[in-house]
């Protein structure tokens, strides 16, 4: 039998503070450091670390709020330059109609090779759309959105440094899409919770009392008669119902009595020819 594998001494630093701060679970970050995530968990248990993990997480937080303020003042600028970019397309894609459909009203068959050069020449250019503009930033960042990333995994994806460098590099239109991306990596509030209906006040019957003196069990009761079990069970303790149910109890005894007693009684006699004859 082979002698089990070692497992390799915990090394920490800052990384791996900060990953836990972000958290990340202890087994992924003993699988990623070669130790077993209990070596992980006590030193995460120290006074000095816990203090450290602490503040790191303060850090985070703090870095998180920053980077939310900073979009929240730019997020409006970048907006309003997409949809000032989407209106000025459909403008010029709204002249380029209008230059080719006046030059179908006055198009004639060219009458040589110099001519249909000429025609060619002056017809009406497509103007080129934001997908024709786009650079080496803009595909890379059309990637990572397409894959639900938003405008932090665009900025490490594209290795910038600045929240302003990278709104003057990348298509606004697409950082409106990482926009929407962050919004559904937000923690959604909890959903209001419904209320629960509220149970019907116990209206009980003669019906009630012989069910349960029968033996029913009071859950099976409650749910007939929509009431709590406690409900049911505070009913049957008070004096006056018990001593009627004590006497209903009784009287099923007694009917069960009489209907034993009536079964042996209609019985027939046995038989005098199936009696048992002496041997000879």
């Amino acid at each position: 039998m082979s002698a089990r594998r070692r497992l390799r001494r915990l090394v920490p630093d800052a990384e791996l503070i900060r990953r836990r701060a972000a958290g990340e679970p202890l087994r992924q970050l003993a699988g990623d450091y070669g130790v077993a995530h209990t070596t992980v968990g006590r030193y995460f248990a120290r006074p000095q670390v816990k203090t450290e993990l602490a503040q790191a997480r303060r850090q985070l937080r703090a870095e998180q709020a920053a980077r939310t303020s900073a979009w929240r003042r730019l997020e409006p600028a970048v907006r309003r330059r997409a949809n000032e970019q989407a209106a000025r397309e459909r403008e010029e894609h709204k002249r380029f109609q209008l230059a080719w459909a006046e030059r179908g009203s006055r198009w004639r068959p060219p009458r040589d090779q110099y001519e249909t050069l000429l025609n060619e020449h002056e017809a009406p250019r497509r103007p080129p759309t934001r997908a024709d503009r786009h650079n080496s930033f803009d595909e890379i960042a059309k990637r990572v959105v397409a894959a639900g990333g938003g405008t932090q995994a665009v900025i490490d994806a594209n290795e910038l440094s600045t929240l302003k460098q990278l709104a003057d590099t990348i298509d606004p239109a697409i950082l409106t899409q990482a926009f929407a991306n962050d919004a559904l990596q937000l923690p959604q509030p909890p959903l209001a919770l419904k209320p629960r209906p509220r149970p019907r006040r116990l209206v009980p019957d003669a019906a009630l009392i012989r069910r349960r003196a029968a033996g029913e069990p009071l859950r099976q009761l409650a749910h007939d008669y929509q009431v709590n079990h406690t409900t049911l069970s505070r009913y049957f303790a008070r004096t006056e119902i018990d001593r009627q149910l004590q006497h209903t109890r009784r009287q099923l005894r007694a009917q069960r009595r009489a209907r034993t007693a009536g079964r042996r009684s209609a019985q027939p006699p046995p038989d005098s020819n199936h009696a048992a004859q002496p041997h000879n």
